[in-house]
């Protein structure tokens, strides 16, 4: 896992694309869940959602807003340090897409982010109950209050205990469409550029101006009624920032992969795994330094042409890395 994780990212990406053959029986191009890694301590960098593999053209652009509710507990300890996430993070974000000529496009993404004690921890735990799932602790804590803590050698190098919320790191997004070729491929080159306008303090922000650029590919137009391979992969490049400076690294690479299926016309049904680096190093905690892998499952709806109303739940797959659940709905119109 050590060696060449970007290329590690691209392979699976790029497996999982082929994976199954476009057939004459065309649908609606694959488009993955709008998901990236909502753990307060990771969600304020510039990790981006993989996005779609096809750029809009020039005549096209859209609106879109997206609610994601993350659910976080888990608590560590040893010798030197303390690590407590419990509380919720609510993430709102605007997001405005424009195609532009020669296959290129432009966008803002504007978050709003909300972090508290939040309203699921006893819906949580009745369902950790129910399907004897392993509970990390929760009942022995008190629900729905906020405490996010990171001491280390007995000073508090991150501590919010109150609720708080702001505007978020604003980012610019561009692309370009590398491949839309007659059989069936979508490649693009995607970026994004994400600016300090968010209070670190309150983890609204980093304090970092962070650079992605990434991969994204699908079949375009593929069949319907059967399984179609998308993914995507890239690297995040990093500044200190002001949230755990001396732990953090200045990149790291992230990748998805997802299997998408039209079952109705309008109606269709993704299961995605999203990945990537860690964000931190020094610590002997997992929730700092391991790699993180969320599983997904969602629905996409298109109400009328070019509108979309999606849902999708995410479960941290590589326990602690990740929020418990992760809750996001979307809404997308064209103008």
């Amino acid at each position: 896992m050590q060696a060449s994780p970007a290329r590690w990212w691209l392979g699976i990406s790029l497996l999982a694309y082929h994976a199954i053959a476009p057939s004459p029986a065309e649908s609606d191009d694959a488009i993955p869940l709008y998901s990236f890694n909502q753990s307060p301590l990771v969600q304020i960098f510039g990790l981006p959602a993989i996005g779609d593999a096809r750029v809009l053209s020039p005549e096209d652009g859209n609106l879109s807003l997206h609610l994601q509710l993350a659910n976080n507990f888990t608590d560590a300890s040893n010798r030197n340090e303390h690590l407590v996430l419990d509380g919720e993070t609510h993430r709102f974000t605007l997001v405005m897409r424009q195609g532009l000529a020669n296959g290129r496009e432009w966008g803002i993404e504007l978050p709003y982010v909300t972090q508290s004690g939040g309203f699921l921890d006893g819906p949580i735990e009745h369902w950790h109950s129910a399907f004897g799932l392993p509970d990390g602790g929760r009942p022995g804590t008190t629900r729905n209050l906020i405490n996010y803590r990171y001491t280390r050698d007995g000073a508090d190098l991150v501590r919010v205990t109150q609720s708080t919320s702001g505007v978020g790191d604003v980012r610019l997004t561009g692309a370009s469409q590398l491949v839309d070729a007659p059989d069936g491929q979508n490649i693009a080159l995607r970026g994004s550029l994400k600016f300090a306008t968010g209070d670190n303090a309150g983890l609204q922000g980093s304090g970092s101006t962070d650079l992605a650029l990434w991969l994204s590919m699908a079949p375009k137009s593929p069949p319907a009624h059967t399984l179609n391979g998308y993914g995507g992969a890239g690297i995040l490049f990093m500044n200190k920032g002001n949230v755990l400076p001396a732990q953090h690294r200045s990149y790291v690479t992230f990748g998805s992969i997802g299997l998408g299926m039209q079952l109705f016309s309008t109606l269709t049904v993704n299961a995605q795994l999203d990945g990537h680096s860690p964000f931190y190093e020094g610590s002997d905690f997992r929730q700092l330094s391991a790699y993180a892998i969320q599983g997904l499952l969602g629905l996409s709806w298109e109400f009328s042409p070019k509108k979309h109303l999606g849902a999708s739940v995410s479960e941290d797959l590589v326990i602690n890395t990740s929020p418990d659940v992760v809750f996001t709905l979307s809404l997308t119109l064209p103008f």
